[in-house]
């Protein structure tokens, strides 16, 4: 690749820092996010394994001598190394002998099956979750608000405005984050989402579970998960659905496809947040399932920008889904974690963002300017609990959220009187 004309991305930075520390780092995440486009903008040689052409002489040196795939300059990219799983335990073999740094890069579209490396990888191969590209990454934020400034000046003042509508959100909902759509913009917007749902059903959940999975019982499945998207809904009723269908799924096939599609990196879990507030039997614990990208369930569904704009309420979840993707990348680059809150009784937290200085903030995604009152509400609960809970247990009390903040498709950015952040995801930066 020409690295002058390479186009940043925000994990480039913690890329290069594990790449300093460590002999190897594992880059993992959906198929076309850039994984080994921005792999090889850091590798001074590569590998790509799933080259058909070169399949036969792979095999006969895989048999052979495994260890002919890590020749070459270093930093040494290999692609697509799940493909011959014994390259992993051949890294870390290599790191315990030699000592030195900065020496691998492997990336795959699937993580292989537990059990098909001997060795963990632990403190040799460092693993970095990837994902289609975030609206400041892609040009369309504006970055006038940064995540990290927040949490480091809370109650600092705002003013911005983003420069997306309604409508521009919605189609970016729909395109989708992948970096080729950045580079060239498609004419038709669908592409790239339908092109990724076809690759997905069609051929990659059959490589990644090593089973003949059916294509048509994958699209259900996924139709299913995009029509449950950023709600708390259990396996039992994503299977009912599913046969609704027409397409019978019994509870263990469930599992085979939904493995196959956590393995794939489309779909991801969400863990739940369970503070001290309420009482455990009141909180729910099951993962929130979202996609990793927000035009594959566009896909999975047939609707486009316009069918989003017209029913509000499902846009609302494609929303939460887009600003779950983003909060994501941006909170990776302060080594942040991601979960959510919500419980029996009706108290809900979109995302929550953990720091590991202990400081956390309080993040709800409103879709229209008329339902942030409903989120200042619910923020303002949250710390009349936790303010309740530290009158009775003095002895073991809850800080407060860092900050507390509304993602929405609005234009407008400001600190309210509550001190919560209104912030437009057209301003947002890590």
């Amino acid at each position: 690749m020409k690295k002058d004309r390479y186009i940043p991305r925000l994990i480039d930075r913690i890329i290069k820092e594990s790449l300093n520390d460590f002999t190897a780092i594992h880059i993992r995440g959906p198929k076309w996010c850039g994984k080994t486009y921005t792999s090889e903008y850091f590798a001074n040689s590569e590998i790509k394994l799933n080259t058909k052409k070169q399949k036969e002489d792979f095999d006969r040196m895989y048999e052979s001598n495994p260890k002919m795939f890590l020749e070459g300059e270093k930093p040494r990219l290999i692609d697509e190394w799940q493909l011959y799983p014994a390259i992993w335990d051949e890294i870390k073999n290599y790191a315990d002998e030699t000592h030195l740094k900065n020496q691998f890069i492997i990336t795959g579209s699937y993580s292989p099956k537990a059990g098909a490396t001997n060795h963990t990888g632990s403190m040799r191969i460092v693993k970095i979750d990837m994902t289609t590209m975030s609206l400041f990454e892609s040009g369309d934020s504006t970055g006038e608000v940064s995540l990290k400034d927040l949490f480091d000046n809370p109650n600092k003042k705002i003013n911005v405005i983003s420069k997306l509508s309604s409508n521009d959100i919605s189609k970016i909902i729909v395109k989708g984050g992948w970096p080729e759509g950045v580079i060239n913009p498609p004419k038709n917007i669908l592409s790239y989402g339908r092109q990724a749902l076809n690759s997905i059903c069609d051929s990659d959940i059959q490589e990644a579970s090593g089973k003949e999975l059916s294509p048509i019982t994958a699209r259900m499945l996924l139709r299913s998960l995009a029509r449950t998207l950023s709600q708390n809904v259990d396996n039992i009723t994503i299977i009912q659905d599913v046969n609704k269908s027409g397409h019978p799924m019994s509870e263990n096939t469930f599992y085979e496809y939904y493995n196959a599609l956590l393995r794939l990196f489309v779909i991801k879990e969400i863990p739940a947040w369970s503070p001290n507030i309420r009482s455990k039997t009141s909180i729910r614990s099951l993962p929130k399932k979202e996609f990793f990208d927000s035009s594959v369930a566009c896909a999975a569904l047939g609707i486009n920008d316009e069918g989003l704009e017209k029913d509000k309420r499902s846009r609302g979840f494609f929303f939460e889904c887009l600003v779950g993707r983003d909060l994501d990348v941006y909170s990776k680059t302060i080594d942040g974690e991601i979960s959510y809150y919500r419980d029996r009784l009706g108290l809900e937290c979109d995302f929550v963002i953990h720091l590991p200085d202990g400081r956390y903030g309080l993040f709800e995604v409103k879709s229209g300017d008329e339902r942030i009152s409903e989120g200042i509400d619910n923020l303002q609960t949250f710390n009349k609990l936790i303010s309740k809970y530290n009158i009775d247990n003095p002895k073991n009390t809850m800080p407060l959220p860092t900050i507390r903040a509304i993602i929405t498709d609005g234009q407008y950015g400001y600190l309210s009187k509550e001190s919560i952040y209104i912030i437009p995801i057209g301003c947002l930066k890590d």
